[in-house]
């Protein structure tokens, strides 16, 4: 059998280089992965809009509850903008936190190493 090719894949040469950025919510309270997805979310929404995080490609790859830290995936370009968003986050789920930017990573696996 011949293996399925995807009708027009995008070069290596034309794809974004990805960034991992690694945050820490600072607060007394733990807080879920969905309420913090969400809270994000909205203040990227607020400061850049629809076509800003189009362009950003940004996603929030991992969060982990029980230290409140997490990883935000965007492309190189937009890094700035993805850690300026993560600093205007001011609140989850009704609660203050202060956001502190632990690491900037090119590889998720590196990126995850400095979760810890």
């Amino acid at each position: 059998m011949q293996k399925k090719k995807s009708l027009n894949p995008i070069p290596l040469s034309l794809r974004d280089r990805k960034r991992y950025v690694v945050f820490e919510l600072l607060s007394g309270k733990k807080f879920s992965e969905q309420e913090t997805v969400q809270a994000m979310n909205k203040v990227f929404l607020q400061l850049f809009g629809e076509i800003g995080l189009a362009k950003m490609n940004y996603s929030t790859v991992l969060f982990n509850p029980r230290n409140n830290k997490g990883i935000v995936k965007t492309n190189n370009v937009s890094l700035v903008e993805a850690k300026s968003g993560i600093l205007f986050l001011k609140g989850v789920a009704g609660n203050e936190v202060i956001p502190r930017i632990l690491y900037v990573s090119g590889t998720i696996n590196k990126a995850k190493s400095k979760m810890k």
